[in-house]
């Protein structure tokens, strides 16, 4: 038995609100109260652990993008600093760094101007506002999927 099975039994015991399956990506769904985890996956217990975490927090939907990085950083704070203590388990901090450096990457991309290439600040739900030029667009939710910036001439 691969050591997230095991993992992911301990866990369901201490957790019973929360249902532990099996899936293709590791991914927390709120609206399920359902961690799915995958044990193929490189650090399967770690990413396991991280979802927990989102579940534990009561992570929902976000609104704004930065709100996406902010819930992720929380969920890998209370994996390496409570749930990983409980279990015998040590996260490597390069590992979450890594992590995190996508969902940065991801924020960066998304709030580049299409316009001058300065950053923006989203004003709403997937829109945008350079503070250099005044250019604005929207995105897509862009997380499992590749970005796409939308000007209003698009």
């Amino acid at each position: 038995m691969p050591a997230t099975s095991s993992l992911s039994k301990k866990l369901a015991r201490s957790h019973p609100h929360i249902t532990f399956t099996q899936g293709e990506q590791a991914r927390w769904s709120p609206t399920t109260s359902t961690v799915f985890y995958n044990p193929n996956e490189t650090h399967a217990d770690w990413i396991l652990l991280h979802e927990t975490a989102h579940a534990i927090l009561g992570h929902q939907e976000y609104t704004l993008d930065i709100e996406l990085l902010k819930l992720e950083r929380a969920a890998w704070h209370y994996a390496t600093t409570t749930l990983a203590p409980q279990y015998d388990i040590l996260i490597d901090t390069e590992f979450i760094e890594t992590h995190l450096d996508t969902y940065r990457d991801w924020l960066h991309t998304k709030s580049t101007c299409p316009h001058c290439q300065s950053n923006g600040i989203e004003q709403t739900k997937q829109r945008y506002l350079c503070v250099h030029c005044g250019g604005t667009w929207r995105t897509n939710i862009g997380v499992d999927t590749g970005i796409r910036r939308y000007t209003r001439a698009q």
